[in-house]
């Protein structure tokens, strides 16, 4: 051992931490890699549209974050708007992060986490995960397919089990959202497919969805979400947007 190396014990105590303050909120973020250290000090400038949307819920409303990532933005609206928040993120490393992060802000119950995927039936698959980093994404649960439709060679593949946003709200398990983010990088339509009595309570007020303009069956959700009655409008695509055509949407029910 030279003097430069470790000890386990000295080792353990190293936990990276990042701090932001944004509009009179603080928050305190796990930032065990460069990556996901940039994805927190970026994170009011790569998603306007989304911050925006946030900052449009009332106080006391559910707020449903699918395809949670490491929490940033189930994070934020939790603690800038006073909302409930249920985040649902399978992929191991991103999960252990998004709980770490919930202890670091001492949100307890305000915002609970569930290793789990969504789609439209309830079941067990594999999970199929492009890289195997923390903070990454562009994963995917069932098929073999990515976000444009095209093949992938996972780098591994998880055992998971897949809810519906249905099962949840009529277990119990969650109370029926107000507003529903829902990001999982090619499967949005079964997860609005597992959605459909939900969504027809005029409770579940707003919806942010990432589609990929090039997909019609993405294409075909929004429009099955207008005929409920919710307006959509086009964000342009983010700066971690995989390909130009991949971009949010945010649907607002009409009064």
């Amino acid at each position: 051992m030279t003097d430069t190396d470790l000890t386990l014990a000295e080792y353990e105590r190293m936990i990276p931490t990042c701090q932001i303050e944004h509009n009179g909120h603080t928050l305190k973020f796990y930032t065990p890699s460069e990556h996901v250290k940039a994805l927190v000090e970026t994170m009011f400038v790569q998603e306007p549209e989304t911050i925006e949307w946030i900052a449009e819920f009332d106080a006391g409303d559910v707020f449903v974050d699918i395809g949670a990532n490491i929490g940033l933005y189930a994070l934020w609206a939790t603690i800038s708007q006073d909302v409930q928040s249920f985040a649902f993120e399978p992929e191991a490393l991103n999960y252990s992060i998004l709980i770490r992060n919930i202890l670091n802000n001492n949100l307890g119950d305000r915002l609970v986490a569930y290793p789990v995927a969504t789609s439209d039936q309830p079941g067990f698959d594999k999970f199929h995960l492009t890289v195997f980093e923390h903070g990454e994404s562009c994963h995917v649960f069932g098929e073999k397919i990515d976000y444009n439709k095209q093949p992938i060679d996972p780098v591994i593949s998880q055992g998971c089990y897949a809810t519906t946003i249905d099962e949840l709200v009529a277990s119990g398990t969650i109370p029926l959202p107000n507003h529903l983010k829902i990001d999982v990088d090619g499967i949005e339509p079964k997860v609005i497919a597992g959605a459909k009595q939900t969504l027809q309570s005029p409770d579940c007020r707003s919806l942010l969805i990432e589609i990929n303009d090039t997909v019609m069956e993405d294409l075909e959700m929004i429009y099955y979400l207008q005929s409920l009655g919710f307006k959509a409008t086009s964000a342009p695509p983010s700066v971690l947007a995989p390909i130009p055509s991949v971009h949010n949407v945010v649907l607002r029910r009409e009064d």
